[in-house]
């Protein structure tokens, strides 16, 4: 298994490379394009993050770390079995952070209208 991951790992590397090189490029050259055309470009501006994606990865993870820590607890009483308490777990915390992110990012939108 181990003499399989190296050079798979090696060349999911190099692909990673030539993709993110070729859309740099084509980005470099669309907004050559719109500075040459003399078009508005609102690519360029840089404002207040609209998407907060940062945040929402963020909850997600810290709500997953939630359920691991609390299917341990249920595993080590011994309420449930093992798969079962770390998957509800897991599943839930995850789902109630997705849940509670939305109520946050409602409220930073309707701050931001404002």
């Amino acid at each position: 298994m181990e003499g399989i991951l190296v050079p798979l790992g090696f060349f999911g590397s190099i692909t990673a490379i030539i993709i993110s090189l070729s859309y740099l490029k084509s980005r470099r050259i669309e907004r050559t394009a719109l500075i040459a055309s003399s078009k508005e470009a609102k690519i360029f501006e840089y404002g207040k993050p609209k998407h907060y994606l940062s945040l929402k990865y963020g909850m997600l993870l810290v709500g997953l770390a939630v359920g691991l820590i609390l299917g341990n607890v249920l595993v080590v009483n011994a309420v449930m079995p093992e798969e079962v308490a770390y998957l509800s777990m897991v599943l839930l915390w995850g789902g109630l952070s997705l849940v509670l992110f939305y109520g946050i990012h409602k409220k930073l939108i309707n701050e931001d209208e404002s």
